[in-house]
């Protein structure tokens, strides 16, 4: 079986989460071109290779686990973004964008470092207030309430041509 992985880069980073809940007997070989995951436990064996897209710094990359989460942030060797993280092209369906810490390429490197991790959107979102349920819809017009439909101003201009007609 394989765990969630979760990736993200920056011009100069990425951002590797693997998430399983029961990281007991993890293994991490970390290459300059590739990784190894292995986590054993009594129940079931977790693993994954990927070769990466280009090489990375092993030396001057981290990692750090919280709960049932292992962050790795992997130096890449050259500042550079890359278009995938594998150098393989098939889909790899155990691997996922992480856009809790996604730097789109066009932004600068200083809006980058600032990037705060663990966003949750739609908290953020919540906060801001809003337009309510909406359930005054039905009553609304022009600043006095008069707005009338085009049908009707079209109907109102067919009248008054055909009064003028049979005048």
């Amino acid at each position: 079986h394989h765990p969630t992985v979760l990736w993200a880069q920056c011009k100069d980073t990425i951002y590797l989460t693997i998430d399983l809940h029961n990281m007991q007997n993890m293994n991490i070989d970390l290459q300059p071109n590739s990784i190894d995951f292995k986590n054993t436990t009594d129940k079931q064996d977790h693993a994954f290779h990927s070769n990466f897209y280009k090489l990375v710094s092993p030396k001057e990359s981290k990692k750090s686990t919280t709960g049932h989460k292992m962050l790795m942030v992997l130096k890449k060797a050259e500042g550079e973004w890359w278009p995938h993280l594998t150098k393989e092209l098939t889909k790899l369906n155990f691997l996922k964008t992480d856009f809790n810490h996604w730097v789109n390429e066009d932004k600068s490197e200083d809006k980058a470092s600032m990037v705060p991790t663990g966003m949750d959107f739609l908290q953020i979102m919540g906060g801001m207030g809003g337009m309510g349920s909406l359930g005054g819809l039905g009553n609304i017009g022009g600043a006095d309430g008069s707005f009338e439909d085009a049908a009707d101003e079209e109907e109102d201009s067919d009248n008054n041509d055909q009064e003028k007609s049979t005048k």
